[in-house]
């Protein structure tokens, strides 16, 4: 009876271990899937908490742009507003911006430019200042034949209305 049993438990035994690889291999496919499914699971509800984050930042963001359109529409109204009233300003003044005393300032000028040009010519290493002179006074002698032109286009009234004034 005794050999009944330990052929018994030796059977089981073998049974056992030709078994056992297909039982952990079946096992060990589970545990993979349910790892696998939970992983998909816990992803997907990260990056739901993550898209969520995003589109809360965004209506942020867009709310933040609509304020600042708002502002700068606001403050370019404004800009609009005071240019509208330079201009209109502007194009009221019916006198000359200039006057005969701003021509003969200019002249004066530029003749002080030449004299400091005819100067540093003989001195040595004062070129740079020479030609700066020069180009200046070629400017300033370019505007007083502007300004005398315009004197000389506008009526007596309004040029004695920009001196007076």
């Amino acid at each position: 009876m005794q050999q009944n049993y330990i052929l018994a438990l030796a059977t089981l035994w073998l049974f056992t271990l030709a078994i056992l690889p297909f039982l952990f291999s079946v096992a060990r496919r589970r545990a993979f899937e349910n790892g696998l499914t939970a992983g998909k699971v816990s992803w997907q509800a990260v990056n739901n908490h993550h898209i969520k984050a995003l589109e809360k930042t965004l209506a942020d963001k867009v709310t933040e742009l609509e304020d600042a359109k708002q502002n700068f529409t606001q403050a370019m109204n404004a800009r609009r507003d005071v240019i509208a009233e330079l201009e209109a300003r502007i194009m009221s003044y019916t006198g000359l911006a200039v006057t005969k005393l701003d021509h003969e300032q200019l002249t004066k000028a530029a003749e002080t430019l030449q004299l400091a040009q005819r100067t540093w010519e003989t001195a040595k290493g004062t070129e740079p200042w020479c030609v700066r002179a020069h180009n200046e006074r070629l400017s300033i002698q370019a505007l007083a034949r502007r300004i005398h032109e315009q004197l000389r286009t506008t009526p007596a009234s309004a040029a004695k209305a920009g001196e007076a004034a």
